[in-house]
């Protein structure tokens, strides 16, 4: 009976064993998750916000790539924003997380579905380690509403408030016949993209010629620089061939609000032109003149000034090319130079000088690519001391991991420091092996001592 007991004791703990193995493993996986921001109902023609959320153990090691998918029924767009840093704990699992946030307007009602996605990505499953790993766009489920049949049962424009402003470049009541007028109109929709808000009609009255300038397509920001609304300028200018009194029709833009489930409408006004007629200019009655007087022709004074001319012809060619020669070498070896491995690892010093880890870490991925030392933890491995190579960790890990409060942040003057030592060892070893050819290029630093053989362009450093 005991060893029953027993046995069913050890057959309890292994299954919990089995099922704590189980729930960790699957903690310690990525994954990601999907949330409609905006506020229901949805009506068609109305923008509404998603945000996706990616999680990954420890942190990551390359961003997500967050694809701009395709959804039938919509227009899907992806703001120029950057992505958000998270950081959340799952079954006692630290998990460090990026948010994008997709802006899509659905055209019509319906029961509309986020398409299967695949989300590449960088990650430190090991710490110190790099491993590849992807997401699935989770499957989100989202219903969009008609809009009422009180406000006309058509989608049009759905958003919060439009306003319209309005402005002339010049009083409509005192023109000439010929005379030109600007109108100027701008659209504000609060939460919609510029690219959804619809063109206003500029209509013309008989006997006037209307021309539509191109549009200007803008965001309206808040200080931390949040999108708050969407703009859209349009410029007119009519022309009145005739004098006469013109009425320019109001533009008016009907839209739906989804928080008072009622048509509203905003409007700017028409105006009245008053057009005079053009002021004759009579010409002038001069008096007759007396008759020149015939002088005989000088040759020798019409040679000269043509002589002198074709000289100062000549002059002024030989000048410009001289100049146009000595800026195309200029240019030439200005981006040569802005295009040298040296040039590239200068920024990663002045990064790290700086103490500013997002250009930093901008400048080493130029760098590396570059000179083709991809992954760049190799080339440390190979060429730069432990200390400098631990710094590096530590600022990686300050940029992708959780943050520790018990821990100082990356020491960027001894990276500095240590990366140099170990460009100068690469640069060494590279000529030793029959590297690439040196620049042609002038040293950024002529009085320093003599710098080791340089390999794509490089030259010594400070």
């Amino acid at each position: 009976m005991t060893a029953l007991v027993a046995l069913q004791r050890l057959v309890l703990w292994l299954v919990g064993l089995s099922l704590l193995l189980a729930g960790t493993a699957f903690a310690a996986d990525p994954f990601a998750r999907a949330t409609v921001t905006t506020k229901g109902p949805i009506y068609a023609g109305q923008q509404i916000e998603v945000d996706v959320d990616v999680f990954v153990p420890n942190y990551f090691l390359s961003p997500p790539q967050f694809p701009l998918f395709d959804l039938p029924g919509t227009v899907v767009t992806m703001p120029d924003e950057r992505g958000m840093n998270l950081n959340e704990t799952v079954n006692g699992e630290a998990f460090s997380g990026i948010r994008k946030t997709y802006a899509i307007t659905p055209q019509a009602p319906g029961d509309y579905v986020l398409p299967t996605a695949v989300i590449p990505f960088g990650y430190a499953a090991v710490p110190g380690q790099t491993s590849k790993g992807q997401v699935t766009l989770p499957s989100l489920t989202f219903t969009v509403e008609a809009v009422p049949q009180s406000a006309g049962g058509k989608a049009g424009v759905t958003t919060g408030e439009i306003t319209i402003a309005q402005s002339f470049d010049r009083d409509p009541a005192g023109l000439k016949a010929g005379d030109a007028l600007v109108r100027t109109i701008t659209i504000r929709a609060a939460g919609l993209a510029p690219m959804m808000i619809p063109e206003p009609t500029f209509d013309a009255p008989a006997g006037v010629q209307v021309y539509r300038h191109d549009p200007v397509l803008s965001q309206e920001r808040t200080s931390r620089g949040e999108i708050t609304a969407g703009l859209r300028k349009d410029v007119a200018t009519y022309v009145f061939a005739k004098p006469g009194s013109y009425s320019l029709p109001a533009i008016s833009l009907p839209w739906f609000d989804p928080a008072s489930g009622s048509m509203q409408s905003a409007e700017a006004a028409g105006a009245t032109v008053s057009v005079g007629a053009a002021p004759v200019v009579e010409p002038a009655l001069a008096p007759p003149t007396s008759p020149p007087s015939e002088e005989p022709f000088d040759w020798l004074w019409w040679l000269s000034i043509v002589a002198s001319v074709a000289a100062l012809a000549a002059l002024i060619q030989l000048t410009a090319n001289l100049f146009g020669r000595l800026e195309t070498r200029l240019e030439t070896a200005l981006e040569q130079r802005a295009q040298s491995e040296a040039t590239a690892f200068r920024h990663v010093l002045d990064a790290c000088r700086d103490h500013d880890p997002l250009r930093l870490e901008a400048a080493l991925d130029h760098w590396s690519r570059r000179t083709g030392n991809t992954p760049l933890s190799r080339w440390l491995d190979s060429f730069a001391d432990p200390v400098t190579a631990n710094a590096f960790a530590d600022f990686r890990r300050s940029r992708y991991g959780s943050p520790d409060p018990h821990q100082d942040g990356p020491d960027l003057p001894r990276m500095r420091g240590g990366l140099k030592a170990a460009r100068q060892r690469w640069l060494a070893e590279t000529t030793a092996d029959g590297g690439g050819p040196a620049s042609d290029l002038p040293d950024l630093n002529p009085g320093l001592e003599a710098a080791p053989p340089r390999r794509f362009g490089a030259v010594g450093l400070t």
